[in-house]
């Protein structure tokens, strides 16, 4: 058999896991209800732009604009609504396109540095770390991010490797990353995006192509041309945007402990130093590979082994590349306390790939390696298919909404919440319930009570999940109110 036979029947495997893991993720879309407060939150947004016509400004009720986050990820949520219908899959399909963008531009800049097998290793790692697998079918905003960030810092590293009219064009793709990441999360995105660009280019000395790009004219055009017009219309639409976006969500939200300027939620006060714990658990494969291998690279080979194992698996300059991908989201909130698991997501293209370049190219063609991979895969299938529907139906009011239509199945039958009701309840009553639902005279009336988490449950509750139960109202005549 020759080599690129060879070589060809080494890469299947990874090629088989990697679409069955995406096929697992595709799958799963629908097996849990929208959990709260995240992606209820996110998907009722959504649903509203659908419902309100408002492709500018998106809402967080019907009266209320949501100021905290630009509409990439909720225009593309409203589309796939638009499309398919209101639902949980419909919400969030979205996700594993934005994920499988994040694949095809890490692949696009690692073409021509490493092996299909390398390549095929690395996008299957990244698939399986746990908070890309999450992502990658959630209704969030961190699918879209990590999948705008990877094209501007793939089309970086093209730039690097390429010259006249390739290196102009990457340029230009590095230019569109950069416009689509300013329409996700704003200046955030940009510096999440650049950071790790302008660390390698002072470590590496690339300053002379820093300047090539930046004198490129077709690059601010293509960035500021598609992501400034809404910036624009956003303020002159609804006065304050930009102060409260720009000062609260990127100044007053890290650098404030429990800051309380939040108007859509809360703030996450965590230890400092918590991103490095977070990513950790964020890119859990990768991470143990790396922990497992490193050592043992240095017990066998000695001084020296990691560095010409770099030179036989990509390149140094890769490598450390990589490592900048890595290191910039942990500087950037390393002195933050306002943080949450998904802050390490831009983490992760860089860790899959060290985990893959410190691993000689023989040791991934074998079954053992994606054997494991296949192992991690039957994991999570478990876990989306067995064991987390089951939690999801705690952290949700779409139990309580499906036993109410159950035991009303005209839907007029009163149901007041007598707390504020969450979001997952407004998205599945498709927002009936900001008007209430004071139902029709004579039919049976429903009340949603809150519980406390370690009480009993009323045992006359219809259902219940971790906060509260859906009961009959016998007390309460229907009729309007």
């Amino acid at each position: 058999m020759n080599l690129s036979k060879d070589m060809r029947l080494s890469v299947r495997p990874w090629l088989w896991v990697l679409a069955l893991i995406l096929l697992l993720r595709l799958l799963s879309l629908a097996t849990m209800p929208l959990t709260d407060h995240t992606e209820a939150r996110y998907a009722e947004i959504a649903r509203l732009m659908v419902q309100l016509g408002d492709w500018v400004s998106p809402h967080i009720t019907p009266a209320e604009v949501f100021w905290a986050k630009p509409p990439l990820s909720t225009w593309s949520q409203a589309l796939s609504m638009q499309a398919f219908g209101i639902s949980e899959w419909a919400a969030r399909l979205p996700a594993v396109g934005w994920s499988l963008m994040s694949l095809a531009a890490l692949a696009w800049m690692l073409r021509g540095s490493l092996s299909r097998l390398q390549i095929a290793a690395v996008l299957t790692l990244l698939s399986l770390s746990p908070l890309f697998f999450i992502s990658a079918g959630a209704v969030m905003t961190d699918a879209t991010l990590g999948a705008c960030v990877m094209l501007v810092q793939a089309a970086w590293w093209r730039v690097l490797n390429s010259e006249g009219r390739a290196r102009q064009q990457a340029a230009r793709i590095l230019g569109l990353g950069m416009a689509l990441a300013l329409l996700t999360k704003g200046p955030a995105a940009a510096v999440l995006a650049l950071l790790p660009i302008l660390i390698h280019a002072a470590w590496r000395r690339h300053w002379a192509v820093v300047l090539t790009v930046l004198r490129d004219p077709s690059v601010w055009l293509i960035c500021l041309g598609l992501s400034l017009p809404w910036y624009i219309v956003a303020e002159i639409k609804t006065p304050g945007f930009l102060q409260y976006f720009v000062l609260g969500e990127h100044v007053m939200r890290f650098l404030q402990p429990g800051w309380k300027g939040d108007r859509y939620g809360f703030a996450h006060a965590q230890p400092l130093g918590m991103i490095w714990a977070f990513t950790l658990v964020a890119a859990l494969p990768a991470v143990l590979l790396l922990l497992a291998r490193l050592p043992l690279l240095r017990w066998r080979q000695g001084a020296g082994s990691l560095k010409r194992q770099l030179q036989a698996s990509g390149g140094v300059e890769l490598a450390c590349y990589a490592l900048c991908i890595v290191l910039a989201p942990l500087l950037i909130f390393s002195a933050s306390r306002n943080l949450i698991f998904t802050y390490a997501m831009t983490a992760l293209p860089g860790l899959a790939l060290l985990a893959v370049t410190v691993l000689p190219e023989r040791a991934l063609s074998g079954a053992k390696a994606w054997g494991l991979a296949l192992l991690w895969t039957a994991l999570y299938a478990w876990a989306f298919f067995v064991k987390l529907p089951e939690v999801g139906q705690q952290h949700s009011d779409k139990p309580l909404i499906d036993a109410y239509r159950a035991a009303c199945p005209a839907e007029d039958c009163a149901l007041r919440y007598e707390s504020k009701p969450p979001y997952s309840a407004f998205f599945y009553t498709q927002g009936r319930l900001y008007a209430g639902l004071p139902g029709r005279p004579g039919a049976p009336a429903f009340k949603v009570l809150p519980v406390e988490k370690k009480s009993s449950r009323p045992s006359d509750a219809l259902v219940c999940n971790k906060e509260q139960c859906l009961l009959r109202d016998e007390g309460v005549a229907a009729g309007p109110r």
